[in-house]
């Protein structure tokens, strides 16, 4: 009987560490339970030499790397800064690599996107790992299927071609392919149960340089307005942890994130400093419906002992941005990411040793930071008001209809 509670408090940890990164993506659109609109107000694909604009996609957000390099410091309250790396090159050829999958399926016969994807490496020899995160609409070719969105090859692989090792098999066959990194295990979460997992581990606290604001369409009111949360040190319930982590109208999928890498490690600090045993019928409740992977109990019980032990200045970790992408349409009028020049985002893939630590994801400038604006958000959208949009199916060779490219309720 102990035995087996213990297990079920190690499959809860190493649940909990994982599943946050991937939870918070899930359910994407900004419009609680509707999908997001168009924005005319965003620029989606700047024009070239065209200034970087203030706001969506392609907006600068002001780092610590500004701070260096004006001399100026962060408030005496701020976490100090990561030292910079050293050592050898990270090669994701030589490291145990795992898949992050984040969905927002809701039942067993629906469709679903992966809205989030990440991929884990672990450097066992060198005490160190590197977090990279895969942009949800990067358009590329699956095998024996044609070209789509990456967010769509878990479901493709599951229940339209059923390849052996199933979506995350597929997955790391297009990563393989794409990137050169092949991936040795998976874990995919649903996005049901995450306020209740971060309410279960006591709620999240993290740092921020300047307040925080997206805005979000509140079906309460019937009417555009902000989630805000102030600058400094931030103490997070499930429910503000989850718009935390899935907003991305005013920053992207980029941004996005970048939340949730710090909010990853956030959570990782949260659970090494509470004692989750009187909490554990709370926390398996939640993942009983939402966790799976192909680990064994102890391979769990050895990762869960190698990620203690690293050391904050040892796991890095960045992402492929639009600044390696460029912006394309495809024929049935979806706009998606593609791969233009393979020498950059190579750099990114092999430079990730170069990114900043987890605990940095999202530091920025706190002499630099932007008020919260002031009203209702003025956001400019195709529709006149929320309504659900009706994607088409896509035909695939085998006559079946596949997940649709476009948003839908709970995804986008």
């Amino acid at each position: 009987m102990q035995g087996s509670c213990a297990q079920r408090f190690v499959f809860v940890l190493f649940s909990s560490f994982f599943a946050i990164m991937v939870l918070g993506a899930c359910g994407q659109p900004v419009f609680v339970g509707l999908p997001t609109p168009t924005p005319d107000a965003i620029v989606l694909s700047p024009n070239e030499g065209a200034p970087v604009p203030p706001f969506g996609p392609f907006a600068e957000l002001p780092t610590v790397s500004a701070v260096a390099a004006s001399g100026s410091g962060l408030a005496a309250a701020a976490p100090a800064l990561v030292s910079v790396p050293s050592g050898p090159a990270f090669a994701w050829q030589e490291t145990d690599n795992y898949l992050i999958l984040g969905t927002d399926r809701r039942a067993a016969d629906s469709s679903w996107r992966t809205d989030t994807i990440i991929v884990v490496g672990l450097d066992r020899k060198l005490n160190r790992a590197a977090v990279l995160s895969i942009p949800r609409d990067l358009y590329l070719e699956i095998p024996d299927y044609g070209f789509g969105r990456i967010n769509q090859v878990d479901y493709i692989g599951e229940k339209l071609m059923k390849v052996p090792g199933g979506g995350p098999a597929l997955i790391s066959t297009v990563l393989s392919q794409t990137l050169g990194i092949e991936t040795d295990h998976w874990m995919r979460v649903e996005m049901t149960g995450f306020q209740e997992v971060v309410d279960a581990v006591g709620g999240v606290t993290i740092y921020l340089d300047c307040p925080f604001y997206e805005p979000i369409f509140n079906l309460t009111t019937n009417s555009w307005d902000y989630f805000t949360l102030p600058a400094g040190e931030v103490h997070m319930d499930g429910e503000e942890a989850y718009w935390y982590v899935r907003l991305r109208l005013k920053e992207s999928d980029i941004g996005r994130s970048q939340r949730q890498r710090q909010f990853l490690w956030a959570m990782r600090d949260q659970i090494l400093n509470t004692n989750l045993l009187p909490r554990m019928p709370q926390l398996f409740t939640a993942f009983s419906n939402t966790f799976s992977t192909d680990l064994s109990m102890v391979e769990i019980v050895s990762l869960m002992q190698f990620g203690t032990m690293l050391d904050s200045a040892n796991v890095r970790a960045g992402g492929i941005t639009l600044r390696e992408l460029q912006s394309y349409t495809t024929a049935q009028g979806a706009a998606v990411l593609v791969i233009n020049d393979p020498a950059r985002v190579r750099a990114v893939v092999d430079g990730i040793w170069e990114a900043p630590a987890m605990v940095d994801a999202r530091r920025q400038d706190a002499n630099a930071c932007q008020p919260v604006p002031q009203g209702v958000p003025s956001v400019a959208t195709n529709d006149p008001a929320p309504t659900p949009e009706v994607v088409p199916a896509i035909e695939v060779p085998n006559g079946e209809a596949s997940v649709p490219e476009g948003n839908s309720p709970g995804g986008g």
